[in-house]
């Protein structure tokens, strides 16, 4: 059945398209997510269970800083580009106004990270950092901005196999390998972890940032039918109009997903932020699928949106969605039934006893791969400020609840607070869709996959 598959898709140009980039991603993504696994059990052996638990809250605050000072424009990127391929100068000047953007917000975050970290993270979270960790946390955050914006606009030119690379994975690997160096060497410091990440991040953009510049140089037109845009979009007013709505989905999805990490940080012990941090952490591979289709699907569907061609967007989405759905339902039950004994493998014996949230965990992933693609179509057809209204209300109700359950009934509180917080996102994200666009994106049973034959294809360039 799967042969068969495979066979159709090639015979599509689409899928075909889909199957190549698939390909990339999937190994990107695998790799990414390989390499912080090992980066987790190897520093759950360097650092104490104490520096453990505050590794995973910096690692937590330095996404949210990146989420903020990127102002939506790891989104945007993708759909701008994607939207104005046909013209290079359009590109050029789209990337060239998104980084002046990004300078901006990425320094300003910085800087008031250095400024401010220091008493935020002892106020909110009883966490003494010394002066030398928080400009490092600030470097972190603003090199971390332009990794992420950089590998998006790869993602934009549909060069799946560069926006793989540079989204993470030759980051990771830089410091698995530094990593492995103090490992053996005896270095159990903090401060020498975070450098390392900083140098590694470093090196990633550099080496992304000049690939960059090659790609826009050989840029050239295409004629794929898409209606340009009007050049009103491409002002610094008609980009923070896009990405403005899509920052504040990104910051609200974060604390929908994330926010249950830091709850725990602010009300429980550095001991329980450890563990629970190793089942957040574990319970990520459960969306790595998703994640990859999503890695996918972005520019394919603002393309196909500008064409018209909703319907045809619809069977791609949900056939794309229901193949990404299979690993990942196999991986919760593989974590539902053995966590104890993966979480011991994986960080340590001090772990195993966050087996239970693991479990719960698992349970508000599976709603995020029931819920397929919604949010990705909603973003990218000019619907951002419905998915900003859905996130806002979802993470809201989510992190009172939490707060409410972590008093009473600890970590476990939390981890239930925040698997009903993804039903009630994922719930809305689907309907929405449907009411907005009248598609539905949702897994589908495997039994109802489709492909169109050859004959049957639509080009989509």
């Amino acid at each position: 059945m799967v042969r068969q598959l495979i066979l159709r898709m090639k015979d599509n140009p689409l899928s075909n398209r889909l199957l190549n980039h698939g390909i990339w991603a999937m190994a990107g993504k695998f790799g990414t997510v390989f390499l912080s696994l090992l980066v987790n059990s190897l520093l759950a052996r360097i650092l104490s269970p104490e520096e453990v638990g505050i590794y995973f809250l910096l690692f937590s605050i330095v996404t949210f800083g990146s989420y903020l000072g990127m102002l939506g424009l790891r989104q945007t990127i993708v759909k701008m580009i994607a939207e104005n391929l046909d013209d290079p100068n359009r590109v050029k000047l789209i990337i060239k106004r998104m980084m002046k953007i990004v300078i901006a917000g990425a320094g300003s975050i910085a800087l008031f990270c250095t400024l401010f970290f220091q008493s935020i993270s002892a106020y909110v979270f009883q966490i003494n950092l010394v002066v030398p960790v928080v400009v490092l946390v600030s470097f972190w955050i603003l090199i971390d901005i332009f990794q992420q914006v950089i590998s998006e606009g790869f993602r934009g030119f549909h060069n799946i196999k560069l926006a793989s690379i540079f989204g993470g994975f030759l980051s990771s690997f830089i410091l698995v390998i530094n990593l492995f160096l103090i490992y053996f060497l005896g270095e159990t410091r903090l401060i020498v972890v975070v450098s390392l990440m900083v140098v590694s991040l470093l090196t990633s953009v550099t080496i992304a940032g000049w690939l960059l510049r090659k790609q826009l140089k050989k840029l050239r037109g295409n004629n794929s039918g898409l209606a340009l845009p009007s050049i009103e979009t491409l002002s610094y007013q008609g980009i923070l109009k896009v990405s403005v709505p899509l920052m504040v989905f990104t910051v609200t999805a974060f604390l929908l997903n994330q926010s249950d990490l830091w709850i725990v940080g602010a009300f429980g012990t550095e001991e329980e932020v450890a563990i629970y941090g190793a089942a957040f952490r574990l319970v990520m591979i459960v969306g790595m699928p998703i994640v990859i289709a999503d890695m996918i699907t972005p520019p394919l569907i603002a393309q196909m949106n500008a064409q018209n061609k909703l319907k045809e967007l619809e069977g791609t989405l949900r056939n794309v969605s229901t193949i990404a759905s299979i690993p990942a339902i196999a991986v919760i039950i593989i974590f539902m039934a053995g966590g104890t004994l993966i979480l011991g493998i994986i960080f340590g014996e001090f772990y195993k006893s966050g087996a239970v949230l693991l479990s719960i965990l698992c349970i508000g992933q599976l709603f995020n791969v029931i819920g397929g693609a919604s949010g990705s179509t909603l973003m990218m057809t000019g619907n951002q400020k419905s998915i900003m209204l859905i996130t806002v209300i979802s993470s809201i109700l989510m992190i009172g609840g939490s707060i409410v359950a972590v008093q009473t009934y600890g970590p476990e509180g939390v981890a239930v607070v925040k698997s009903s917080g993804l039903l009630l996102q994922n719930v809305l994200m689907i309907l929405v869709t449907k009411k907005k666009l009248d598609i539905w994106t949702h897994i589908q049973w495997i039994t109802k996959l489709s492909f169109p034959k050859a004959k049957e294809s639509y080009e989509v360039k």
